[in-house]
């Protein structure tokens, strides 16, 4: 499904050229559960953007489903970004003038989900994460740990078929954070293909792969 070919990325200094990523090569297949690790600064989030198509200042080959990214107009990348992946983000992310409940409305609005559609699935998600509530606030008006859940609700909303998610308990405690990760297992079992970053090899347990990575390149692939 995801195919990443010889992917570098780097920063041209005066004096020397700075690599973030050097020759990735990394093949995703549908249903795989896998987790990034290694490092601080190692790269993880850089590779996540790539593959979410948040980035495209790299070098190398991408392509999903057989179809080079690059050879992909800026209309088709976006189509394709906003309806095959959601994204779970270390900074939340989220809008800050949007509430709990318009918030984890966005990407259904994107897919064009009816309004009692919407409605069942958001009311779903606002009671499997407790924040019932909380739906009518806005994100300053809440924790970072409940941040964090309405950005995984968010992601999860429209079953997006690759769920791309960095550090995504973080900011949670141990049982939110297995509660999430517990979330996740059910949702590769249904068929989401799942890429995490993550220092928590308790979390990279739930998964069935996993990379590590060292100085910007793949060091170890482990099937778990």
């Amino acid at each position: 499904m995801i195919s990443l070919g010889n992917i570098d990325k780097f920063i041209d200094s005066r004096f020397q050229r700075v690599f973030i990523l050097k020759g990735i090569n990394l093949s995703v297949g549908q249903g795989e559960f896998l987790t990034l690790m290694g490092p601080s600064g190692v790269g993880k989030s850089t590779l996540l953007n790539i593959i979410g198509l948040l980035d495209d200042d790299f070098e190398g080959q991408y392509s999903i489903d057989g179809k080079s990214i690059q050879n992909m107009k800026d209309k088709q990348r976006s189509a394709l970004h906003k309806s095959e992946f959601g994204y779970i983000f270390q900074a939340y992310h989220l809008i800050d003038d949007l509430t709990v409940y318009e918030n984890i409305e966005t990407p259904l609005l994107y897919r064009g989900v009816s309004a009692s559609e919407r409605k069942s699935i958001i009311a779903d998600l606002l009671d499997r994460f407790k924040m019932v509530a909380k739906k009518d606030l806005f994100p300053e008006q809440l924790s970072g740990g409940q941040q964090q859940l309405v950005g995984i609700a968010r992601a999860i909303a429209g079953k997006p078929r690759i769920l791309l998610a960095d550090e995504p308990t973080g900011n949670l405690h141990s049982a939110q954070a297995k509660e999430i990760m517990e979330v996740f297992k059910e949702l590769n079992k249904e068929g989401t293909t799942i890429i995490q970053a993550t220092h928590s090899r308790e979390n990279a347990d739930f998964g069935t792969r996993l990379i590590e990575m060292l100085d910007g390149r793949i060091d170890k692939d482990i099937a778990l």
